[in-house]
């Protein structure tokens, strides 16, 4: 299969109805449970009660900056990210979102919260010359890459799908977003590259709005999403 290196693996639960009163207590919390990777300095908004419930009201990141959990009274975001540019080989960043599963289900039953949602998201990264030639070849019929076609000569690509189905017990959304274009900093010479996003979540809350995950529940997704989104890489990407 496509040796794709990790960018960004993001955890999400959502929380509609999650009052955020004492941010020094879910902080603490968080960090009894994930506090020698969240060394950096800590960030507590002092934001008005009526202003937008996304907007975070509590930041932790770790010191080097590759991994943060924010906090908003509708969503809690676990996530690692790499800088796009500085993915030029294959580095092993585990040890970041390690541990996910256990992370989020003691958070969710810690602080009794109702999430109604869940969320797994992961982008992958090559650099590779034939890029593009790589997606086209495999997703697009020959006649269409040709002179007057379509996609010859195509210097950006991306590809979207969508399926929705039963995985373990959870319904399911499955995006998967295949994308080419070139990548590096100022000082460097941009190159080709693919990058795979996998975006898998349960129902909406118009969808589901019953929906309420306990502890044990969450942490079965989180344990068992990231094996998945290897089934689906290997669907997209195997070589056989």
């Amino acid at each position: 299969m496509l040796e794709l290196g990790v960018v960004k693996v993001l955890g999400v639960v959502f929380t509609p109805e999650f009052n955020i009163t004492n941010a020094l207590k879910i902080a603490n919390v968080v960090f009894g449970l994930a506090g020698k990777r969240l060394d950096g300095e800590p960030t507590m908004m002092a934001i008005p009660q009526d202003a937008p419930a996304e907007i975070p009201r509590i930041i932790l990141t770790s010191s080097d900056k590759l991994l943060s959990v924010s906090i908003s009274p509708v969503r809690t975001n676990f996530e690692f990210k790499a800088p796009q540019e500085a993915i030029i080989d294959m580095i092993d960043y585990k040890s970041y979102y390690s541990q996910m599963a256990e992370f989020f289900s003691k958070y969710s039953e810690a602080l009794d919260l109702k999430v109604q949602r869940i969320a797994y998201v992961t982008e992958r990264l090559i650099v590779r010359d034939d890029a593009i030639s790589y997606v086209l070849k495999r997703f697009c019929r020959d006649n269409q890459t040709q002179k007057g076609r379509p996609f010859y000569n195509t210097k950006r690509f991306e590809m979207h799908s969508l399926k929705n189905y039963e995985w373990d017990g959870f319904q399911v959304n499955s995006w998967v977003r295949i994308k080419c274009f070139p990548i590096g900093t100022k000082d460097q010479e941009k190159k080709p590259a693919l990058l795979v996003e996998n975006d898998l979540n349960t129902l909406s809350y118009d969808d589901d709005p019953g929906a309420d995950f306990s502890a044990s529940e969450i942490g079965k997704y989180f344990d068992g999403i990231p094996d998945h989104v290897n089934e689906i890489l290997n669907l997209y990407f195997s070589e056989e």
